[in-house]
């Protein structure tokens, strides 16, 4: 049985490795114009997912891997290595994370949490167009600066609104069928995971690779750690959404398909 288990969990880590690599190549196509280092993927949320269901070892040997295959098969830059690790941690945190929030899983019925974060993050956002010169000095120029601002502040705004309603009614759902899905985290456990990850390994982690990738190894261009911090920030919300919507609903794909397999091997005996 543990034989078995193990199969399918390199199985598993495997359909998900083949998964990152394809998101990461595709989304890696798209272009982002000035804002070169801004990404929008499904990678984190496939990484996260990794790490909540197989563990810390298998979800940081697909982070890492995500990286490493299309940074060598579809190159778009010089290899950050960086990078790569900053994607291994992706694959450890959401698990150790996981174990400490379920200690207080109660507690996160509310999704309060979620919400303020959601509305610091949108904050810094409107403190970063509003009262800097990023966006009119260092990334975009032109007379429709001031438009572009609101633009982007007004998307971002409404992305927020999308996951906080989701979480909220997905939350809903799970509560009235907590029975079938108590061994697995809530939407609202779920989305704080993915939010403190975006933020902190996402965001802050992966603007300082950028950075000491540069500063050691530019040849020439050496972009400020802050002017990297910004413009990854400037997505936040966004993948902030994308994660907390994914990773939860890859669980509950994840889950169903589990209790199938086992009510099958119950039939077969």
């Amino acid at each position: 049985m543990k034989k078995t288990f193990t199969i399918r969990n390199i199985t598993s880590a495997a359909v998900l490795t083949a998964l990152s690599i394809i998101s990461t190549i595709v989304f890696k196509l798209i272009p982002m114009g000035d804002l070169v280092f801004l990404r929008f993927s499904l990678t984190p949320s496939i990484i996260m997912f990794t790490s909540l269901v197989l563990g810390p070892f298998y979800g940081a040997v697909v982070g890492m891997v995500s990286d490493l295959i299309p940074a060598m098969i579809a190159p778009t830059g010089a290899y950050n290595f960086f990078i790569t690790i900053v994607y291994g941690i992706l694959g450890v945190l959401p698990w150790i994370f996981e174990k400490i929030t379920s200690k207080f899983r109660s507690s996160l019925k509310p999704p309060f949490a979620v919400f303020i974060s959601m509305g610091v993050i949108l904050g810094g956002l409107a403190a970063v167009l509003f009262l800097t010169d990023f966006i009119g000095g260092q990334v975009f120029k032109g007379d429709y600066v001031l438009v572009t601002k609101f633009i982007i502040l007004g998307i971002m705004v409404l992305v927020s609104v999308a996951c906080c309603i989701s979480v909220t009614l997905t939350n809903k759902r799970f509560e009235q069928n907590v029975l079938e899905y108590s061994d697995m985290p809530s939407p609202n456990e779920t989305a704080l995971i993915s939010l403190i990850c975006e933020v902190l390994v996402m965001t802050v982690l992966k603007s300082l690779a950028f950075f000491l990738f540069y500063f050691l190894f530019g040849t020439g261009y050496s972009p400020s750690f802050e002017y990297l911090f910004l413009m990854i920030f400037l997505g936040l919300p966004a993948n902030v959404t994308i994660s907390s919507i994914c990773v939860y609903w890859m669980l509950v794909f994840d889950h169903k398909q589990l209790h199938l397999r086992l009510e099958n091997s119950k039939k077969d005996e």
